[in-house]
């Protein structure tokens, strides 16, 4: 009984490692040093090491615990360990990770977290896409720290935005506002073609476009009648611009895009907006923020792109025609304006209380004593020269913004209440906390019960950030369009039914946040969120307008979920095949968030597939490479099952191999034709685990009754978003809490959210 008490008293006292280590090593020695000690280190991963040396190495850890949990090693062919043996190790394994804390390192504003910042300060809508580089993405988002390095050119370019912006939030004189008119004189096109022909062409009173083609189709203005001289917006600030256009031989809604750039060379257009024109109207009229020097030019967005034999031929379907465009601007509601009584509220404010306040509106922080010695100094300097308040608050401006204070996030160990409250709102807004939720943080309210605001900020049109920023990342939504479907092979498929297409998943997002639904409908549901292009796509009832509503799918449909929605199917695609393997990784890492990645010592070598008649042959013999079947064995059989889908998201019912054959000799370039052979499909596959998948259905019934590893996979990919680090083993605990909390509310997404929120983890770095 003595004995039993001591041993006790040294298990709590003594390193718990102590009584484990010797139990791990025994286990690799048995089952892991063949292939992963002296002799051999597959992976580059050696297991004969100290167990104090091996739990110094976290990402190694993670791995051991992730193929010891999937029982993937060792590998079928050698002799395996006991259950008993397995299930010990892992318990050692994972309860060290669960004493190691994820790193989380620095993390700086990303270009749009900068650019919503500037917006919700100032009021000032800014693209700061061409002064600020993009953002690295590092584990599928761009928020993650330990992608934020700052290099001598990235300095720079913070501060070349830095001076953009405090130019234009702080100018010196109230600018003109002044309204230009233009009408089918002034209009240009790029390729003017005769009346009655395909492109662009004055008709009357209208300039017609009647492609999409957008560096070869165009409306752009000149400043007069008689010259080609591209009107230039002559200052920033804000534009309203009033369109009169109408689109003819169309029974539907189209889209007109607004773009930067030179129309007579536009080889660097900048799409800026779209703007969908319900069927029958008469044009439109829309804000824009502008700089001095941008030009502005129109494209037939949804237009039909015409085949390469038509390009000669009359035009008969759907056209736009522009009559008349009005454009006033800048326009100033007031002076001085709101920016310029935010930044400098009193023009005789000592240095000292300027730089305060602006440091304050920036950071909601004070600085320290030295750091404020600092930028007092470069404001007493300014006053010394006899510059004007605004230059000298300009001054100002432009140090707090390129410094650290500004542009790094501020996180304590455990976070500050003022912290908590920029944490959560770069989280949901994507920008920095408003006056209502930092005073809930410094009355404590923030930390004691964080529902009424996250509820709050749900509720706010801000959120939209969120949505279109996470769901962009998440499901890879900018991608969707990388490649248009070529209109010899998908004759019907026009370009912005692709749009759609990108635009779906986050139109589900939205419609289960908002509704408060469950996060099962990411994996099946028996509705679809369909514009009228995409409707007409799936062969659903018609669907009016360029807004998303829920569709109600009928009882023989396969659609519903992410993994059926055309986008995803396109997304994973190439230009004429589809990409099982592509497919099947998109499942395991967006879904299950599981880490699919090649051991660091293989070579990629492709296997001998001649022979191989169709997609299926050749990756069988694709799995037959010792190196690559642990992951393939996984990947493949959740690929194979949506062969039944096309690369552009449609059913099929066998493969369609398109070739390119080459031109003849002096043949020009558009009389090359494609060559197609059908090959049947045969999608069925197992499982690692047994279960058969052949198709749509089968494959979600399996991820249904994976239903729980899931919904705690898209919970992982939130709280990755909202931390700005990757979720690792260590966070299994924090993951489990939320889906737990969320579970009894009907896997709601909404509670999901508001569960991470409220866990304490997210208090902390």
């Amino acid at each position: 009984m003595r004995w039993r008490w001591t041993t006790a008293l040294l298990f709590l006292v003594l390193p718990w490692g102590l009584f484990a280590e010797p139990q791990l090593e025994k286990f690799f020695a048995q089952n892991c040093v063949k292939c992963h000690g002296p002799e051999k280190q597959k992976g580059e991963v050696r297991l004969d090491k100290p167990v104090g040396a091996l739990f110094a190495d976290e990402k190694l850890l993670e791995i051991i615990a992730a193929v010891l949990e999937a029982g993937e090693m060792p590998p079928e062919s050698a002799p395996q360990p006991t259950a008993t043996a397995r299930a010990e190790a892992l318990q050692i394994v994972q309860e060290q990770i669960l004493t190691q804390r994820p790193a989380n390192p620095l993390k700086r504003l990303t270009r749009a977290e900068y650019t919503n910042t500037m917006h919700d300060l100032f009021g000032v809508d800014f693209d700061l896409t061409g002064l600020l580089p993009p953002d690295h993405v590092e584990h599928g988002f761009d928020k993650f720290g330990e992608a934020h390095l700052m290099s001598p050119p990235q300095v720079m370019a913070y501060l070349k935005t830095a001076r953009f912006i405090a130019e234009r939030v702080l100018p010196d004189a109230k600018p003109e506002t002044r309204t230009w008119e233009f009408d089918a004189r002034h209009f240009h096109g790029s390729k003017n073609f005769a009346t009655g022909g395909g492109g662009d062409y004055r008709d009357g009173d209208d300039y017609v476009i009647t492609g999409f083609r957008p560096y070869r189709s165009n409306l752009h203005f000149s400043i007069d009648p008689e010259s080609h001289d591209q009107f230039v917006i002559p200052a920033f600030g804000v534009y309203r611009l009033a369109v009169k256009a109408h689109s003819e031989k169309s029974k539907e809604g189209e889209v007109i895009g607004i773009n930067l750039g030179d129309g007579r060379h536009p080889t660097n257009f900048q799409l800026i907006r779209r703007i969908p024109i319900p069927h029958g109207s008469k044009g439109f009229t829309t804000e824009l923020s502008l700089k001095s020097g941008d030009m502005l030019a129109f494209t037939f967005d949804s237009a039909r792109v015409p085949g390469r034999s038509l390009r000669n031929k009359p035009h008969n379907g759907p056209a736009m025609r522009f009559s008349h465009i009005k454009v006033t601007g800048p326009m100033t509601e007031q002076w001085p304006t709101a920016a310029m009584k935010v930044i400098l509220p009193n023009p005789n404010m000592k240095s000292g209380e300027l730089v305060d306040h602006i440091a304050l509106l920036l950071t909601q922080r004070p600085l320290s004593a030295e750091d404020r010695s600092a930028f007092v100094k470069i404001a007493e300097e300014q006053h010394a020269r006899g510059v004007s308040p605004s230059a000298r608050a300009r001054s100002v401006l432009i140090a707090l913004l390129t410094s650290p204070h500004f542009i790094y996030k501020a996180e304590s160990p455990e976070l500050t209440e003022v912290e908590r409250a920029h944490r959560l709102s770069y989280f949901l807004w994507n920008s920095t906390p408003d006056t209502a939720l930092l005073n809930a943080a410094k009355s404590g309210a923030l930390g004691k019960d964080p529902s009424a605001q996250v509820e709050r900020m749900l509720k706010d049109t801000k959120v939209d950030r969120f949505i279109d920023d996470f769901t962009r990342q998440w499901l890879q939504r900018d991608k969707v369009d990388d490649f248009g479907p070529d209109v010899r092979v998908y004759k019907n498929v026009r370009r912005m039914t692709v749009d759609s297409m990108g635009r779906e998943g986050r139109e589900l997002f939205r419609h289960l946040l908002e509704k408060n639904l469950s996060m099962e409908h990411f994996i099946d549901s028996d509705y679809v969120m369909a514009n009228d292009r995409l409707a007409r796509f799936y062969g659903l009832p018609a669907v009016k307008g360029d807004a998303f509503v829920p569709v109600k799918l009928p009882k023989d449909s396969e659609r519903g979920g992410l993994i059926a929605q055309a986008g995803f199917l396109k997304l994973t695609s190439t230009d004429f095949a589809t990409s099982p393997i592509h497919r099947g990784s998109w499942i395991l890492k967006n879904l299950y968030n599981e880490k699919i990645e090649p051991p660091a010592d293989i070579l990629i070598n492709e296997p001998d597939i001649r022979g191989t008649t169709t997609i299926r042959e050749a990756i069988l013999k694709h799995q037959q490479l010792e190196s690559c079947s642990r992951c393939h064995s996984k990947i493949d059989p959740l690929g194979f099952a949506l062969e039944y889908y096309d690369p552009v998201g449609r059913k099929r019912n066998e493969y369609r191999h398109v070739e390119e054959v080459p031109a003849e000799q002096g043949a020009t370039v558009f009389t090359k034709k494609l060559k197609f052979t059908k090959v049947p499909i045969d999608a069925a596959m197992k499982l690692s685990d047994g279960r058969e998948v052949r198709d749509l259905p089968t494959l979600k019934a399996a991820l249904m009754a994976d239903k729980e590893r899931i919904l705690k996979g898209i919970i992982g990919k939130l709280i990755s978003y909202a931390h700005g680090r990757e979720v690792t083993r260590a966070d299994r605990p924090y993951v489990d809490a939320v889906f737990q909390s969320a579970a009894k509310q009907n896997n709601s997404l909404r509670a999901a959210i508001h569960a991470i929120v409220a866990h304490p983890e997210f208090g902390r770095k």
